[in-house]
This record gives structure tokens, sequence and C-alpha cells, in this order.
């Protein structure tokens, strides 16, 4: 389970973020929340949804110095800033919306799966009653997403200027909201916004950290590389055997050195 000090901090610093952090996908509700932690998340989600819109956009002009022309981050949190935020009652509403709509829909598919077997299991009044609370619980899921993206702006702020752009770490920070959704049981008590809060500063903080392990390679050495392809795949067609590094040396006219540099670099490029 996640120690408190392997959250991600208010103003990490570049040696802090993970150089490699348990997959999302491997976590269960109760590792990624423990109650021990919950109250410090659950003050700076208040803090976060206390911010106003037009704070977060000033900021955004102050480190961006935007001018007349809106550009496509500031027309962004006009946007979800129109979006009211949701009370604890509002938060499992939807949670329960949800969860009758994947209730439903496993019921559909069983009926489903029971017709292909000339087995009528359910009423075509019963199939309509299900079809509505799969419509609801989509409804409800696209609401608690739409309603929380202001708080992944502003966990997204903290991590500017560390490789990734604003938009990117938004994008994100959207993707780790996105799972919460997915995951969040109501019954465990805690705030919608304490739950993502981790979810969203673990898929921005896996970003940064993939993106710091990025090769780059030049765009010349690109080419470079595919004119040693294409030279190999021409003498494969004409001698039947894959040439030898003497062989392509001899082909370019660089070094064997340089020809082992480049086929290394070649694992890096599609």
């Amino acid at each position: 389970m996640p120690k408190k000090e392997e959250l991600p901090g208010d103003k990490p610093k570049p040696e802090e973020v993970p150089e490699t952090a348990a997959p999302i996908e491997e976590l269960t509700p109760d590792e990624v929340v423990e109650p021990d932690i919950l109250p410090e998340i659950e003050g700076e989600s208040a803090v976060e949804e206390e911010a106003s819109d037009e704070d977060v956009i000033e900021e955004w002009d102050d480190r961006t110095q935007t001018t007349r022309r809106e550009d496509p981050v500031k027309t962004y949190l006009r946007e979800i800033g129109k979006v009211p935020l949701l009370t604890r009652e509002d938060e499992v509403e939807l949670a329960m919306a949800m969860e009758a709509g994947k209730e439903a829909e496993q019921k559909l598919e069983n009926a489903r799966l029971s017709a292909e077997r000339g087995i009528d299991v359910i009423t075509p009044e019963e199939r309509r009653e299900l079809e509505e609370l799969v419509r609801k619980g989509k409804e409800a899921r696209e609401r608690l997403i739409v309603s929380n993206l202001r708080l992944v702006v502003s966990i997204a702020k903290r991590y500017m200027n560390r490789g990734l752009s604003f938009l990117d770490l938004i994008q994100e920070g959207n993707m780790g909201l996105m799972r919460a959704v997915e995951k969040f049981d109501y019954k465990r008590g805690y705030k919608f916004s304490t739950y993502a809060t981790w979810w969203i500063r673990q898929a921005i903080t896996r970003a940064i950290a993939d993106q710091s392990r990025t090769i780059r390679v030049p765009v010349h050495m690109i080419e470079t590389v595919r004119e040693l392809n294409r030279i190999k795949r021409e003498y494969i067609q004409k001698h039947g055997a894959a040439p030898t590094l003497e062989d392509l040396s001899e082909i370019t006219g660089m070094s064997i050195d340089k020809i082992k540099k480049v086929e290394n670099v070649s694992q890096y490029t599609a």
C-alpha cells in the first residue's frame, strides 16, 4: 500500500518525481487512499475547490503573458468554469446512478446471451427500463467527470515547467480523473475530490516520469537509420543474407563504430 510520504507533495521538486510508479491498474480502491492520509488530502481538496475560475485564468495569464487573442487553455478554463461544483449529496446520487447503470448493463448482457439460446428472461418493458438505467448511469458518469475538471487544472498547474505542456498535464490529469470515476466507492464515506486527487496526481507524475525517460532522436539520425535499413533490405534481396558490419561500412562509407551507434539508435525509432 502506498505510504503517505509517497504521495506527490504540494510543490514537488524534479528529483521527487518517481522514476517508476506502480501501474494504476494494479492498485485497488483500498490502496489508493488510506484512512490516515484522508484528512491531509481532504483539506487540500477543499482549497482546490475554493479557488475561483478567474483566479486560475488570471494565474495562467501571468504565467504565459497571454495577448488579447484567446488561447486554447484560456478558452478551456472558461468553459469548465461554467460547470457548477457538486455537493457530497450530488456525488452520492451520481455514484448510485452509475452503479445502477452498470448492474442494468450486466442484466441486459445476460439477457442477450440467454436470447441467443432461445430463452427470453426479460420482457420488452423490463428491457426498456434497464436501458433507461444504463442511459442515466452514463449521464451520471459524464457529469461527475465534467464537474471535477477544475480540480484537475488546480493540480496540473503545480507541475508546470517539468517537461510537459500545461495542456498535456491537464490531459494526463483528466485520464486519472476518469480512472477515479470508475473506481470510486461512495459507500466508504469520503468525498469524490478526496479520492480523485490521488489518481490525478498519480497520472500526472507518471507522465512526467515517462517523459523524462524519453530518448529524443535527432531528425538527421532518423534519416540515417532509415537509409541504413533501406540498404539492408536491398542487400538481403540481392544476396539472400543479411549484410555484415563490414559490408555496410563498405557500402555506406561509414565506420563500423558509427554503424553500431546508428543500429543502437534504431531501436528508439518507429
